[in-house]
């Protein structure tokens, strides 16, 4: 990363003594981005926030945007919908509360995984 951008590691949520976390990437700058919430591939099974390809988070912060790279809990301990909740929390905590602090646009999201 270079001076360009920004990283911070924030707990969004913590389930069944599990700390769910987000790496948030930005532009080195204090204006309200839009952002992408990246979530890992992996078919629910393994995978984590930290695999995003350097290269795409490169092109997302050069077209403006903020990242937000988010985990869940795992398949086949976790089931589907708890699944599913991770991901709508980390989503609601997105627009709620890392919005303001951050300087992300709330009404602005997009979501891109791989």
């Amino acid at each position: 990363m270079g001076d360009s951008m920004r990283f911070s590691t924030f707990v969004f949520k913590v389930a069944d003594s599990c700390a769910l976390q987000a790496d948030v990437y930005r532009p080195a700058d204090d204006l309200i981005r839009p952002v992408i919430v990246w979530i890992h591939g992996g078919a629910l099974i393994m995978g984590s926030r930290s695999r995003i390809n350097p290269d795409h988070l490169d092109r997302y912060i050069d077209a403006g945007f903020a990242v937000v790279a988010i985990d869940y809990r795992l398949a086949p301990e976790t089931l589907l919908p708890v699944i599913a909740e991770d991901l709508q929390d980390a989503f609601a905590w997105v627009r709620n509360k890392l919005a303001k602090s951050a300087r992300l646009d709330p009404e602005r999201v997009a979501v891109v995984g791989h």
